[in-house]
């Protein structure tokens, strides 16, 4: 054996094996401990310290100056539990550690066996009533037991003594497993290494475990501190990852980390430029958004507008060659989001006398996170009879704001009292606490909420991007003062933002762009910066101050059925539902949808369901759809109407040769209501006076289960629809229009008789449906405006009984722009265009009594197959600005490949005619009256035009029918195709010679028949009351509108 050993310097050491972990039996008994044995000496002083949770570098005073790297490196071992503080606040950076409390970690790591009620040493200097040191007796026993040490010097351990930088080296080397590779590497010259430990240092210092002093000296004979042990045993850490990486990668472990969160942990790092995680709940996709950790080897899972919900998910490794996998996905159980607990944020028990003084709470779900349930699900009693309540709404952060008016004179300061009692509906988890009434508030401390990019990133990369904040500033008694719109002495004109160093580019503003009565700071770049760096900024108002940094930077049978999972709930009310389903061959390949839905697969697979009645219609019962979106689910005509209702569906195949069942229960969940408004299209922030200037902008309502919501009905307590009684829903629309700025609701909205948009408009029923539509801001003349504006505001509101509430407010203001401001003008790409003017594809068409003619379809302006060429602007703020139609002129580089035209609305487009590539160059008025031009490429190419996407109305009634006859408009049939040009109703009919819809029936209700003719001609007898109506495309794509009474 080598004169080896940890401690074998002539000089502190006299035996010839002392703590040595070189007995590679030893070292192979547990690996994973071994590289965490340095790790777990920080766990130890004189006597062992118990772990604390939920910590990190910034819960130490003495880490508080370390660099960002090695903060993280703290962070992560603080995190794992690896290393905690030596007393409460202090980790004792430049601690040292002793040969007893060595001994003790190294007998845990080790997993050796330990017989505690040893009370007598084979060394004399260990013994079981030293205060100091008596605890680690039966630790030192177990090591000489293991043949790790036999001693400092004949007879004696040497408890008290210190564990040196040299040893500390010697053993990671040995804990790596890099113990072969010591005896050929030549050792460090330096003399403060003994000659026994300096290959072992040099090769520690090689492969970055350690690192040597600024003289060049490594001090191997010093004593290690704290700091030494961390930063050694993350680096050891990594080696041993690289040196052990295994050769494929695995998914270890998924769990539920937050109610939309999922965390995924590999078992090596991955290419994260490839590798791709998808998470199922049973056989259905769940949208994700997937960020990877820096090591590459986790990640964490977002869900996209969902939550995690009962059942079992599945997360899969895909994106990299299928030969670089081992295990590719693992499981998971998750559970509904439910309210744990309901916390008062600020212990003080005063509040400020104002019309708007604000209380915030935590609601706490499982997870110890922000609850993610709408503020509308809490009930809340505040005051006198209630009469302090305003409202109760959520920050950015998941926050509850409860909002008090206690400016009354039933409220006086000093001697006021108000109780404020909060409970969670469902689970009715309850907080309470009686406040003082106080003086009128003033700010005397403000936070900085969590910056967030634009870009998605971390940084600024240029013009057009923002870094935006909450900026929660608090009284005298620790509550939120609710953001101030005073024009001349609130937030807007009184908050500053100082940075510190000087960077002319970067610009703040003040406001509350999303309407939860916190104050928003948007930092943004004016112009691009050439130089990358952090700056710290302070912001004031009041006597309040916070600092905070930005950075700166850029032929099948089905044999087997299964039911899958849907992707929403049913809900009480709900007229229909579908259900996947999922069908197998003999050799286990899972069927095509086309194979599912053949006429033998339809014939075979039998459907039936629990709801459906005896007088239930047989065209009603269950059955597996033929086409349409839902093509190969199962769709449910027919659904118990009352919430907490259980039914089940069966798919059977019963044939001479094959038995198949497969059965799943459902529960009906509570009526959809109101929970939240999305924002699907932003409009733009500014808009230029000027004829056909437009910002088109489309805002939905969805329910509590985060689907789009089509209708409001009545709902009472126990989550059913009612006629009479319970709770009713409406969306409040305000428009403040000044000038010539104008907001316009969609067409569909007008035509359907719904309230105007003058002042204040009501919509109810299924007049949401109409409200969920795309609308726009619109200046209809030329005339100067530069101070119009234009402002809507939608509020939801619930209303029991003689209680209203508001549960969701979103606010969209546009104003015009100075004709002095800096803008910065591109033009839209147009990428591919079809060549319609030399393609044989493009001929006359007849369609019934019209005929669309090859000139009109080679013509730019009125030709469906060109594109909009349209000038897009964005401020120095990066909002993108509303522009007017000022095109004066435009030109192609080649009008052999692409041809150009201006209709009579100004409106600019490009046809293709034969394949290439050309340059369109454009001219258009600014802002400022100056004319400037752009150029934009676009490739045509002669890819035969089909279908990407089709949509259309779900219903139509019978009625709608008899007055119009042609299924595309009657549908309402909207097609995209692959070059991005979408053609729709009349003219979906019109070029139905390229788009290539056949039309087909069934499900016919009543007597008599119906046909489509290839024109899209529907002839129905009258004895018919029903039926579903359905539109495909050549390739498969298809859409299905049910008409019915």
């Amino acid at each position: 054996m080598r004169e080896s050993s940890y401690n074998l310097s002539k000089k502190n050491s006299r035996q010839p094996k002392d703590i040595q972990g070189g007995e590679k039996k030893v070292m192979k008994k547990s690996l994973s401990a071994i590289l965490s044995l340095a790790m777990a000496f920080s766990m130890f002083s004189s006597v062992a310290m118990g772990a604390e949770a939920a910590k990190d570098s910034s819960s130490f005073s003495d880490l508080k100056d370390l660099d960002a790297a090695t903060k993280a490196k703290f962070d992560a071992l603080i995190a794992a539990g690896v290393y905690d503080g030596v007393s409460e606040g202090v980790f004792g950076l430049n601690d040292k550690m002793n040969r007893a409390q060595f001994a003790k970690v190294a007998a845990l790591i080790f997993n050796l066996d330990v017989d505690t009620s040893l009370t007598t040493s084979t060394f004399s200097d260990v013994e079981s009533n030293d205060p100091a040191n008596g605890y680690a007796l039966p630790y030192i026993e177990a090591l000489k037991a293991a043949g790790l040490t036999d001693g400092y010097a004949p007879g004696q351990y040497n408890p008290a003594g210190e564990v040196t930088k040299q040893e500390l080296a010697t053993f990671l080397v040995r804990g790596v497993g890099l113990e072969s590779q010591v005896a050929g590497t030549p050792g460090v010259s330096d003399k403060t290494v003994s000659d026994w430990a300096k290959s072992y240092v040099a090769l520690a210092i090689q492969q970055g475990i350690v690192t040597s002093g600024e003289d060049g000296s490594f001090g191997g004979t010093s004593a290690a501190t704290r700091l030494q042990l961390v930063l050694a045993s993350y680096e050891a850490q990594r080696v041993h990852g690289e040196i052990n990486k295994p050769a494929k990668a695995s998914v270890s472990e998924a769990k539920a980390i937050g109610y939309n969160r999922v965390e995924v942990s590999l078992n090596r790092d991955v290419d994260t430029e490839k590798a791709s995680l998808a998470l199922k709940k049973g056989t259905v996709n769940v949208p994700v958004t997937v960020k990877f950790a820096e090591d590459k080897k986790s990640a964490v899972l977002t869900l996209t507008d969902q939550r995690l919900s009962a059942g079992t998910y599945t997360v899969t490794l895909g994106g990299i060659d299928a030969a670089e996998i081992d295990k590719a996905s693992a499981e998971f159980t998750a559970e509904n989001e439910t309210i744990t607990k309901i916390d008062f944020l600020n212990s003080n028990d005063t509040i400020a006398k104002s019309n708007r003084a604000i209380v915030k709470l935590k609601a706490s779900n499982q997870y110890g996170e922000n609850a993610s349930i709408s503020a509308g699900a809490y009930t809340v009693y505040a005051g006198n009879n209630n009469g302090a309540y305003v409202k109760l709404t959520k920050n950015d952060a998941g926050e509850l704001l409860l909002t008090l008016d206690i400016s009354s004179n039933d409220y006086q300061s000093g001697i006021g009292i108000v109780p404020v009692n909060i409970y969670h509906n469902d689970t009715r988890v309850t907080a309470s606490k009686n406040f003082k009434v106080g003086t009128t508030p003033f700010i005397t401390k403000m936070e900085i909420g969590e910056i967030k990019y634009s870009n998605g990133k971390d940084f600024l990369g240029g013009t057009g991007e923002t870094a935006k904040f909450d900026l929660i500033n608090y009284d005298q008694y620790g509550n939120v003062i609710a953001f101030n719109t005073h024009a001349t002495d609130g937030d807007v004109a009184n908050t500053r933002v100082i940075f510190n160093g000087y960077e002319p580019a970067l610009q703040y503003v003040v406001g509350d762009d999303n309407n939860d009565e916190v104050t928003d700071v948007r930092i943004s770049l004016k112009n691009n910066v050439d130089k990358e760096g952090n700056y710290t900024f302070t912001v004031y108002n009041q006597a309040g101050t916070a600092t905070g940094t930005v950075a700166l930077k850029s032929a099948k049978v089905a044999t087997k059925i299964e039911i899958g999972d849907m992707d929403n709930v049913v809900a009480a009310g709900d007229n229909d539902a579908y259900i996947p389903i999922i069908a197998y061959d003999a050799n286990g390949q899972q069927l095509s949808l086309e194979d599912l839905t053949s006429d033998e697969n339809l014939r075979r697979i039998k459907i039936t369901s629990s709801a459906d009645l005896s007088t239930t219609p047989a065209n009603l019962k269950a059955a597996i759809q033929q086409a349409g979106e839902h093509k190969g689910k199962i769709k449910l005509n027919v659904l118990p109407t009352s919430s907490k209702s259980v039914f089940s569906v069966t798919a059977l195949i019963a044939e001479p040769n094959v038995n198949s069942t497969a059965t799943k229960t459902y529960t009906v969940s509570d009526a959809r209501i109101p929970d939240r408004f999305v924002v699907k299209k932003d409009s733009a922030k500014k808009i230029i006076a000027g004829t056909g200037a437009e910002s088109k902008f489309q805002i939905q309502v969805y329910d509590q289960y985060g689907k789009e919501l089509k209708e409001f009905n009545r709902v009472d307590q126990n989550g059913n629809v009612v006629t009479s009684g319970g709770s009713t829903y409406k969306v409040t629309v305000t428009t403040n229009t000044y000038g010539g700025v104008a907001v316009v609701p969609h067409a569909d909205y007008t035509s359907a008789g719904l309230p105007a948009w003058t002042g204040t408009a009501d919509i109810t029923g299924t007049g949401v449906e109409q409200f969920n539509k795309e609308h726009k801001f619109t200046f209809a003349t030329d005339a100067a405006g530069i101070d119009d504006s234009a402002e809507f505001t939608a509020k939801i509101y619930k209303t029991t009984g003689s209680q209203t509430v508001d549960i969701a407010t979103v606010t969209r203001k546009i104003e015009t722009i100075s004709n002095t401001a800096d803008l910065t003008y591109s033009v839209s790409p147009l990428n591919s265009i079809f060549n319609a003017g030399d393609n044989a594809a493009v001929v006359d068409n007849v369609y019934g009594t019209g005929t669309t003619l090859k000139s009109e379809q080679r013509d730019p302006v009125t030709s469906k197959l060109a594109k909009e060429l349209k000038i897009t602007a964005t401020d120095a703020a990066g909002d993108s600005v509303a522009l007017p139609r000022t095109i004066t002129s435009v030109q192609s580089s080649n009008t052999s490949v692409a041809t150009v035209g201006i209709a009579g609305d100004r409106k600019v487009y490009v046809l293709g005619n034969k394949t290439g590539s050309a340059t369109i160059n454009v001219a258009f008025v600014t802002n400022k009256g100056t004319t400037v031009n752009r150029t934009v490429n676009v490739d045509v190419k002669s890819d035969p035009i089909t279908v990407e996407t089709v949509t259309a109305k779900k219903t139509r009634t019978i009625t709608e029918l008899r007055a119009n006859t042609n299924a595309f408009t009657l549908m309402e049939l909207t097609t995209v195709n692959n070059y991005g040009t979408e053609i729709k109703e009349a003219d979906a009919q019109k070029y139905n010679h390229l788009l290539g819809f056949v039309f087909s029936v069934s499900g016919v209700v009543g007597t008599g028949s119906v046909t489509v003719d290839r024109n899209g001609i529907i002839s129905a007898d009258p004895g018919v009351t029903g039926f579903d109506l359905t539109a495909t495309a050549p390739n498969g794509k298809s859409v299905t509108t049910a008409i019915s009474n």
